[in-house]
């Protein structure tokens, strides 16, 4: 494959097939962009990255096998010149916190106009950080807000595998199942639950569910 010197080489990693071929034949038709590889998981992301050098990869958060914000801890530990733009309908303070910490350099919203996801490319290839106009709002409002002690502050506070646990419980999985998706232990997996009812101060899985779907966590 060819290249142009100025060609912003892109990658894109989306588990729903209208949206990642819908944006790549959308992107690919403009002047200063290409379309380097196609994934449909982080295993395939993975891969790809293996074979081809991407300047960008737009990063779905919610994928299947390894998650978008797995992969891009692994690609800043690994790949720190490739940069990531998190692109994401979850637009919860968690999320972004989770992307940014894992070495994102952008959040955009898959309700931004194409204009926009344009300008964020081009942005944080040439080395700035960009947050389309909700997540700055999002964000802005967070750093801003004052929480309570009824367990707001701990709910900003989940780690990534915290979360993941929780989906996992919101789906019906024992903790056999939970440990066999997320490759831990049976004991790491109640180490987690534990900590979970503790640092949200609720009594059971049950009430843990519902606060994660009161607080955004969980889009049911």
């Amino acid at each position: 494959m060819i290249y142009k010197p100025e060609t912003i080489k892109i990658m894109i990693a989306e588990d729903q097939g209208l949206i990642r071929h819908s944006l790549a034949s959308l992107l690919n038709a403009i002047d200063d962009f290409q379309i380097v590889g196609l994934a449909s998981n982080g295993e395939e992301l993975l891969n790809l990255l293996e074979k081809e050098k991407p300047d960008i990869v737009l990063m779905d958060i919610k994928m299947p096998k390894i998650s978008g914000i797995e992969v891009t801890r692994m690609i800043d530990e690994k790949m720190p010149w490739v940069k990531v733009i998190a692109l994401s309908g979850f637009d919860h303070p968690v999320y972004i916190k989770e992307m940014l910490k894992n070495g994102a350099k952008g959040f955009i919203s898959k309700n931004c106009s194409i204009e926009e996801l344009c300008d964020a490319i081009r942005i944080v290839n040439s080395g700035a950080q960009y947050f389309c106009k909700t997540i700055s709002s999002i964000v802005f409002h967070d750093f801003t807000q004052t929480f309570s002690e009824n367990g707001n502050s701990a709910i900003y506070s989940l780690t990534s595998r915290e979360i993941e646990v929780i989906k996992l419980l919101s789906s019906g999985m024992v903790t056999k199942e939970i440990a066999k998706a997320l490759f831990i232990s049976d004991k790491t997996v109640e180490r987690h639950k534990s900590n979970l009812l503790k640092k949200l101060q609720v009594r059971n899985s049950a009430q843990l569910i519902k606060l994660a779907v009161e607080k955004g966590i969980l889009i049911i």
